[in-house]
């Protein structure tokens, strides 16, 4: 399987805030992740920065 984690960069640190992501879809503009056990978690104040798609990781940053 190819899941991924999410990572939030704040400067030059990153913590990673979930692992085993298989979806990712935005609910009013808030990205919202899913893993694979169905758990969802909503970042109301992160955007997407980017997602590297080679090392499975989701970057959110702060707006």
């Amino acid at each position: 399987m190819c899941e991924a984690k999410a990572v939030v960069v704040e400067g030059e640190k990153e913590e990673v805030i979930m692992k085993d992501v298989v979806f990712l879809y935005f609910k009013d503009g808030k990205p919202v992740l899913r893993n694979i056990v169905g758990e969802e978690m909503i970042f109301e104040d992160y955007e997407v920065e980017s997602v590297d798609f080679v090392h499975h990781v989701i970057y959110l940053r702060l707006r």
